[in-house]
Parts: C-alpha cells; sequence; structure tokens
C-alpha cells in the first residue's frame, strides 16, 4: 500500500473526461446523452474517450483493451483533463488491472468516479497508487425517459458527486423514498473507505491488487444475485479475514433474484454471515447501487480511500475529510 493521495478538487469549467473501462452504455436502456447534457449545465466540459466516442465494441466490452487501458492512462497523463468520470460498468474492467501504469497515476492524481465493475480499478488504484476515487452514479446510468422521479433521483446522485470533486463534505443519511437501513451490529466504527460490488472487490482480493481492509470500513453491495452466490462471496472474504479486520461494514442495497426454489432471502443471508464472521459495527440498507425501484436507484457516494464514520444504528454515513485536495 503506497502513501494515500488525494486528487486535486474540480470547479465549473473543469474539464472531465468521459471513458468506457468496462462495458458500452446501450441506448435506450441507458441514455449518455441525457448524462452528457446534464454535466454541460452544471458548467463542465466534457471530452470524449475513443472508448466512448467511436464504435469498437467487442463482446460485451467497450472496445479491445489496448484502447480501453489508452483512454484511462491518457486521462491521467494529460495536463488538459481534471477528472475522469465512467459512463457505466458492466464487466471487463479488471481486465486492465495489470496494464495501468500506477506510477503515472501516482504522479499526476485525477479523480476516477464509477461504480460497478469500476470497483476493481479503484481499489487497485488505491492499493498500487494511493488514489483516493469516487465510489459514484455513472454519466450514462440514467432513468426512463420522462420518468420524473428517476430523473430526480439521477441528478441528486450525481449532484452529490459534484460536491465531493468541489471539496464539500458530506453527511450521508437514508433517504425517505428508499430502503429502511437496518442494524445488524450496533455502534459507530470509522475508517478508510474499501470495496463496492461484492464479487469485484472479492475477486481481486488475494492478487497483487487488493486492498488490506485491517482498520478500514468496508462496503459491499451487489446486483440481483441469487443467495448462494452471495453466501459464497461473503464466507471467501471471511475466510480471507478480510471481514473480520474491518473496523466496521457497511452493506448497501441487494436486490432480491427472482425465486425459483425454496431459498433464503438475501439479507438473511447476509445476516447469518455477518453474524458468524463480523463483530464489528455493522447494517444493511446504506442507499447504493443496485437496488431502488421501478424509477431507478440511488447511489450514494463514498469516497474509496477516504475517512467516514459509520454510524449502523441511525444508518448514516459521515464524511471526515474532504476527498480532494
Amino acid at each position: 500500500m503506497r502513501t494515500r493521495i488525494k486528487p486535486p478538487r474540480i470547479k465549473p469549467g473543469s474539464r472531465i473526461l468521459l471513458v468506457a473501462p468496462s462495458s458500452y452504455p446501450v441506448y435506450p436502456g441507458m441514455n449518455l446523452s441525457m448524462g452528457i447534457e446534464i454535466l454541460k449545465k452544471y458548467g463542465f466540459n466534457i471530452v470524449l474517450g475513443d472508448s466512448v466516442k467511436y464504435a469498437m465494441r467487442r463482446w460485451y466490452l467497450s472496445a479491445p483493451e489496448e484502447v480501453r487501458i489508452k483512454d484511462l492512462m491518457e486521462g491521467f497523463r494529460r495536463k488538459d483533463i481534471d477528472a475522469i468520470w465512467c459512463v457505466r460498468g458492466g464487466a471487463g474492467g479488471i481486465r486492465l488491472l495489470d496494464s495501468i501504469d500506477y506510477d503515472l497515476v501516482a504522479s499526476n492524481p485525477k479523480p476516477l468516479i464509477g461504480f460497478s465493475d469500476i470497483t476493481a480499478l479503484q481499489n487497485a488504484l488505491y492499493s498500487r497508487s494511493g488514489l483516493v476515487s469516487i465510489h459514484g452514479e455513472m454519466v450514462a446510468t440514467t432513468p426512463k425517459l420522462g420518468d420524473e422521479i428517476g430523473a430526480k433521483r439521477y441528478k441528486s446522485n450525481l449532484e452529490m458527486v459534484l460536491k465531493i470533486l468541489q471539496g464539500e463534505v458530506l453527511e450521508l443519511r437514508p433517504p425517505e423514498d428508499g430502503a429502511f437501513p437496518k442494524t445488524i451490529n450496533p455502534g459507530r466504527a470509522s475508517g478508510e473507505v474499501v470495496g463496492g460490488n461484492l464479487i469485484l472487490f472479492t475477486m481481486i482480493q488475494g492478487t497483487p491488487f487488493g486492498v488490506n481492509t485491517e482498520g478500514k470500513v468496508v462496503f459491499l453491495e451487489d446486483i440481483r444475485e441469487d443467495a448462494w452466490r452471495i453466501d459464497n462471496y461473503l464466507t471467501s472474504l471471511a475466510l480471507g479475514g478480510h471481514l473480520q479486520k474491518a473496523s466496521g461494514v457497511i452493506f448497501g442495497e441487494f436486490p432480491e433474484p427472482e425465486v425459483r426454489g425454496p431459498t433464503p432471502s438475501i439479507e438473511e443471508v447476509i445476516v447469518d454471515r455477518a453474524r458468524r464472521y463480523i463483530k464489528t459495527p455493522s447494517f444493511i440498507n446504506f442507499p447504493c447501487c443496485h437496488g431502488g425501484d421501478e424509477h431507478g436507484h440511488y447511489v450514494y457516494p463514498l469516497a474509496i480511500g477516504s475517512r467516514v464514520t459509520m454510524d449502523a444504528d441511525e444508518g448514516i454515513v459521515y464524511m471526515d475529510e474532504p476527498a480532494v485536495e
């Protein structure tokens, strides 16, 4: 683990590079144009990476690996780029980990924003470069056209990220129209945040790109997975000691899969594994990132590598410091 590095803050007029290091946002399920226009209205200048601008989709990937890694490294290398914002997650980001120039990143820190498949990149960058990044809303994960409630949530997600990027310290309380947070182990805990998507985070632990969870606040969430898969990944993390060493654990929203037979709920599995292995404060239903309802989801941002305090009794996360310099 290298010395922690906070990237410079941005401001209206800053140039944001949009990249697709994993999959490509397919219309109409994802509306990239909507996200770009919103960022422009906030006063930011948008630059498109080649993985976004050109038609190079291959399999489930936005572009060949050499294009995706070039996009990412150009974002850190170029002096005229102030932040790097991923347009979506999907799959394939983990393929880039052994091609990243971590010394270049450490010498030219920039905010990197994304969640889901971007988890692998963010935690590897924190582990190998010390870079603090923003686990938050992506540009093309938009609501359905005409959904005013969904549009309000999406804009709120973006606004929270922009506040953090401009140096604000947020108090993240559960929304009135979201899932109710439930305490697993009571109490408060503090530490630097690591984690993100459960499956991606578990995959990189035990590799040269994994993070040391000792004294950290571990955050975990995932898409609509079967209960047995959530069970396996949580147990795998625990067998590696990664959950036990954490100062606290925050579980996001884990949407329930379609039931295909007798099976426990995801919540039952999480509580079972947590009470078996975690003795520190923990709660479930932090509003992020693949849950929600017919109007879309909340993506409350967390700065990977930045210090927070979590209150497991109230389901609140307090940023203890700015995530940027």
